[in-house]
């Protein structure tokens, strides 16, 4: 039988395991090491052999708790290569500064949390989210250690209002401004590249929240405005709003980050 959690919602009752989940960690627990190898080579997500990601988490935490060596080697190359391959496609090489690097930081981050599984006070049950929705888990992960990186590379700083612009408003002047913020973002840190990135950085900073959050997320992150898949992460739904708010506040910062037309 499954361990049970110890995390809780905010109105204090338990997390619980999807029941399809909770099925498949029952089952998966009483597996023999050689036919749990088996079934981690499966990786068709639609074949009933298929190890979900939270089973695999489950079966990770188990074996740090036991001591159980081989369980963990065996569990753990396979759930971050399927990581690996999430972040292969949400932190793609040119879309950010030294994207390798970040990616195995998120990784590394990842196998730290199964490290201290069961040994940090602060926070000892920051698993069981993972063994209930692992993607979702796994995608906070990721953003919160992008949006670390950006502060990072961006070095945030207090910055003061743009001077008046002598540059009409215009959908090409909008579209040039908006290419020249992705580019700078867009090449391997040098000093050159510092100097260059620092009017957008500026310029960004200056913007209202809600107008830089939805440059960063478009321009810099490469989030879509927004999607018809409903499970697709976009700029609309990071911000809880429609994709035709997202485009009325880039249409507003454009107007604003233009001013760097002439300077550049």
């Amino acid at each position: 039988m499954a361990r049970p959690l110890t995390k809780t919602e905010p109105d204090g009752t338990l997390y619980r395991r999807p029941a399809a989940v909770e099925a498949q960690v029952d089952e998966a627990i009483q597996l023999k090491l050689p036919d749990l190898r088996r079934r981690l080579l499966v990786t068709d997500r639609n074949d009933a052999a298929y190890l979900r990601s939270e089973c695999l988490v489950h079966l990770l935490r188990h074996g740090r708790r036991a001591g159980d060596q081989a369980l963990m080697s065996a569990v753990l190359p396979v759930l971050l290569s399927r990581c690996e391959a999430n972040l292969l496609a949400t932190v793609p090489d040119g879309r950010m500064p030294d994207a390798t690097s970040l990616r195995q930081d998120i990784l590394d981050e990842l196998t730290e949390l199964f490290v201290l599984d069961g040994l940090e006070r602060r926070n000892p049950d920051e698993l069981d989210f993972y063994e209930c929705r692992f993607n979702k888990a796994f995608r906070t992960l990721r953003i919160d250690a992008i949006r670390r990186a950006g502060r990072r590379s961006m070095e945030i700083v207090d910055v003061a209002a743009l001077p008046p612009s002598e540059i009409k408003d215009g959908p090409d002047a909008y579209e040039d401004a908006f290419a020249r913020v992705s580019d700078a973002f867009k090449v391997l840190p040098t000093q050159e590249w510092d100097a260059f990135r620092e009017p957008f950085v500026n310029a960004i900073e200056s913007l209202p929240p809600d107008e830089r959050d939805a440059v960063i997320l478009v321009h810099v992150l490469g989030y879509k405005e927004e999607s018809e898949d409903p499970n697709e992460e976009t700029a609309a739904t990071r911000c809880n709003c429609t994709g035709r708010t997202i485009r009325n506040r880039l249409t507003r910062a454009a107007g604003k980050l233009a001013r760097l037309k002439e300077d550049l």
